[in-house]
């Protein structure tokens, strides 16, 4: 388990590094090691979030709050369990007070007690078996994270995948079809058409023997081979 710790104050910081390295030493022949990176200042970890499996987050100092920045987490895609853990601010009894709040934001008092913090552990074990991982698209100017079926179709337009989003976006991704593909083959809606397009079949109206019709009216050629494919998908789709 890769975690990223983000506290303000230092001599924190370090007591919770030490805390899961025994936590580790304990887990590693059952779950495995934990791997922890630690910040003083989240605009740092917040240019590199997505890799995290769990964040444990107190900030005190300044905005944003450890609440605050862990809502822009969630805002920026970030699935992963959040522990916010409590100084200077209750953030618990803070949250009580805001709507949609989401289950992954978990709790934990300072001083931290070994015996909650392995129960936070085993807690944030579970929710991460239940993540659904995102799907990062990165074009030269920004960086999406998307689930499954945001995703509607791609087509190749020289250089670039042109990856279509429901929610009428466009992003250029520089990549060939089939390694784009490759990247997000491990999902089970997607069928890779040829070295011109791929489709998610859950936006899919119809398709012949040689044509993919969407949703939206868009066509995408094809071929008779691909057919078997786009059935098998269809099959998992979840009704």
């Amino acid at each position: 388990m890769h975690i990223a710790i983000c506290d303000d104050n230092i001599a924190d910081r370090k007591q919770l590094e030490r805390l899961l390295k025994r936590e580790s030493d304990k887990r590693k022949a059952k779950t495995g090691l934990l791997f922890a990176d630690s910040f003083g200042d989240c605009r740092i970890l917040s240019t590199n979030h997505m890799q995290y499996d769990l964040f444990f987050l107190d900030m005190t100092a300044s905005a944003p709050d450890g609440l605050t920045f862990a809502l822009q987490l969630v805002e920026n895609g970030v699935t992963a369990p959040i522990v916010l853990c409590s100084s200077k601010i209750n953030y618990k009894e803070k949250a009580s007070a805001l709507s949609g709040i989401p289950d992954s934001i978990l709790y934990l008092d300072k001083p931290i007690i070994t015996s909650e913090l392995s129960a936070i552990l085993d807690r944030a074990e579970e929710l991460g078996a239940c993540r659904i991982p995102k799907i990062e698209l990165r074009s030269e100017q920004k960086t999406w994270y998307v689930d499954e079926d945001d995703i509607l179709y791609a087509v190749q337009k020289g250089r670039y995948v042109h990856v279509f989003l429901q929610n009428g976006k466009e992003v250029p991704v520089l990549s060939e079809m089939y390694n784009f593909y490759n990247t997000i083959s491990a999902f089970e809606h997607f069928v890779f058409l040829n070295d011109r397009g791929l489709i998610n079949v859950v936006h899919m109206d119809h398709y012949t023997p040689l044509a993919v019709f969407m949703k939206d009216g868009y066509r995408l050629p094809s071929n008779p081979f691909v057919m078997k494919y786009i059935k098998s998908a269809l099959q998992n789709i979840t009704l």
